[in-house]
């Protein structure tokens, strides 16, 4: 496995499936990289604008990504740390399919309760569309 992708939401099953992915990278030798998902609003409520509640998401976002790169200069590893913007599931499994990713891990669960209880599981959905294997972690 030359390339793994590790998807990671700042929940605390993505830090664990992070614990994870470092062993297996430093393990195998393999090349990963980090990829948080700033998801797609389909409404908001109301007094906030959809402007103000994205750049709310993407700071969150930066900060966790931030806090990663730290952990990865303490354990003495190098990866790709990616943004992007959608519907998570989707862009996660996009992604593995355009940068040939060899395995996608993610956490069990998330952070977003009610998205999971009405649309399924981030993880369910990466795991029956995905190019490659899939490693979820409990």
């Amino acid at each position: 496995m030359k390339n793994i992708l590790l998807a990671h939401d700042g929940s605390e099953s993505a830090n664990k499936a992070l614990k994870r992915a470092l062993s297996l990278a430093k393990d195998l030798g393999s090349k990963i990289t980090i990829l948080y998902v700033v998801p797609s609003i389909g409404f908001v409520e109301a007094g906030v604008d959809y402007e103000t509640l994205m750049n709310i998401y993407r700071a969150e976002a930066s900060g966790v990504i931030e806090g990663i790169k730290n952990i990865l200069k303490e354990e003495g590893l190098d990866a790709h740390t990616i943004i992007l913007e959608g519907k998570p599931s989707e862009v996660i499994v996009d992604y593995a399919r355009d940068n040939n990713i060899d395995l996608i891990i993610v956490g069990s669960t998330g952070k977003d309760a009610t998205e999971r209880t009405l649309l399924g599981s981030v993880s369910s959905k990466v795991a029956m569309n995905a190019p490659c294997s899939v490693l979820i972690v409990r």
